[in-house]
């Protein structure tokens, strides 16, 4: 693949590179740092990066490149699903040189026994990441590999900076004709290749700027492996219903030694996105019967996956307080496929998953002045046989955990059919987190929840 200094270069007439961008190479990302790690000791390869691409770097060091996707040629006039005037995607991948202009990336070729560096399965590359010009829009990022640290900072400005510690992890190639194709369209759709030809050990990773998501899940990361590639897809959020998730992973059916393709998903999630979107605070969501009561992931697409795990992780020491998902054994079904007006007889449906609160809590408002009342819906089995009360927290905004708590509210009939009014100080552009809750054990626990913005 082209290395960074030719992505850099003067104009492609068959695509656009980084000089079509406005501000041009000095304005897209950059990385500040990057190190390797392998038995608990790091290389550290670049320690002061900036915008200026790297010269002459010697055959078998480890580099980066960093491309725009879908940005509109000089002259182009910008065109949804056409081109953008700036990228709405950007790959980055972490590859080593092979001469000047060309990198290599799989990690298990014979071309990369000049590696000067080892890298195997547990080797971990640690990437910082300057998003320059184009972080006000990050929205969520795919890695292919197995992420170990995720850090984000300052997003929606110009100093906006992402952290990654990534493991590689093989990767499908299909070559027809000496040319790699293959399915990374976003959002994930059926693919025409049910078999791969080739597996690669890579490690690279691609950031959405697509605006038309709902910002809930800004600098949330999804990675798997043995994939083409990742997507997610949120719907924002309507009156009285939270927004629809749904993830997809696209990947052949089997390997290129005729064995059937498994695959394993994982989503970094942050406390704040898990209060924005289940209305759970940290707390709440730390608690077992948040993670048995709250989440409920279908897969829609016919295809089988492991049970989830969910794995605790603190800014300390993994760069986020949330949670890793992760999601084992992803297999692929085959599907027909149309595709215009031509239908494949054998294509793969992409592993799809949709992810949604277990209780559905509907929620209306009616204001009247500076008062409002929210009416809560529910059907909880819990509160027919236990007190249960409605506990509202204002939230801070979508990507913080800062609050306060408004008012709780007594379920004063045991049913399993809830119906609660809260009278509640009208606000403008208020978001609250209703919590609904059981008291078991003395104590009070997670039943179900919801999320409504004024």
């Amino acid at each position: 693949m082209p290395d960074q200094a030719s992505l850099d270069g003067s104009a492609d007439p068959n695509f656009a590179n980084w000089t079509a961008l406005q501000g041009g190479v000095s304005s897209r990302p950059f990385v500040s740092r990057l190190s390797v790690w392998n038995n608990g000791q790091e290389q550290v390869i670049i320690a002061n990066g900036t915008s200026t691409a790297e010269t002459n770097i010697p055959a078998g060091r480890i580099a980066v490149a960093i491309a725009p996707f879908n940005l509109c040629k000089q002259g182009q006039q910008p065109s949804q699903g056409v081109c953008y005037a700036t990228p709405n995607r950007v790959g980055v991948s972490i590859g080593y040189q092979i001469q000047p202009g060309q990198l290599g990336y799989d990690f298990a070729s014979t071309g990369s026994t000049q590696l000067l560096t080892t890298v195997n399965e547990s080797t971990e590359f640690d990437v910082t990441l300057n998003l320059n010009s184009l972080g006000k829009t990050l929205r969520w990022t795919w890695a292919n590999g197995f992420a170990t640290y995720w850090n984000t900072t300052n997003l929606g400005q110009d100093d906006a900076t992402l952290r990654i510690r990534l493991k590689p992890a093989y990767q499908p190639l299909v070559l027809q004709n000496n040319q790699q194709v293959g399915c990374s369209q976003v959002p994930v759709q059926a693919c025409q290749y049910t078999q791969s030809t080739h597996e690669s050990l890579s490690a690279n990773f691609v950031l959405s700027l697509d605006t038309t998501n709902d910002p809930i899940f800004t600098g949330a990361l999804f990675a798997s492996s043995r994939s083409y590639m990742g997507s997610l897809l949120t719907v924002p959020s309507q009156p009285g219903t939270p927004p629809q998730l749904t993830y997809g992973v696209s990947a052949p059916l089997t390997w290129s030694d005729g064995s059937a393709n498994v695959s394993q998903m994982s989503a970094v999630l942050s406390d704040a996105a898990i209060l924005n979107f289940f209305g759970a605070t940290p707390e709440v969501a730390a608690t077992p019967e948040f993670a048995a009561a709250a989440l409920s992931l279908q897969r829609t697409d016919g295809g089988s996956s492991g049970a989830p795990t969910w794995t605790r992780w603190t800014a300390v020491n993994q760069g986020t307080d949330g949670w890793l998902v992760t999601i084992p054994d992803i297999r692929f079904v085959a599907v027909a496929t149309a595709s215009s007006v031509s239908k494949m007889a054998n294509g793969v449906a992409p592993a799809s998953f949709k992810v949604k609160n277990r209780a559905t809590v509907k929620i209306s408002r009616k204001n009247s002045g500076s008062a409002t009342t929210l009416t809560v819906s529910a059907k909880v089995k819990a509160c027919k046989k236990t007190q249960c009360r409605v506990v509202v927290r204002s939230i801070g905004s979508k990507f913080s955990t800062t609050g306060r708590n408004v008012k709780t509210v007594a379920i004063s009939k045991k049913s399993q059919s809830i119906r609660v009014g809260v009278p509640v100080k009208n606000g403008a552009k208020q978001t609250l987190s209703l919590m609904i809750q059981s008291k078991k054990a003395g104590k009070w626990t997670y039943v179900a929840s919801g999320v409504s913005s004024s």
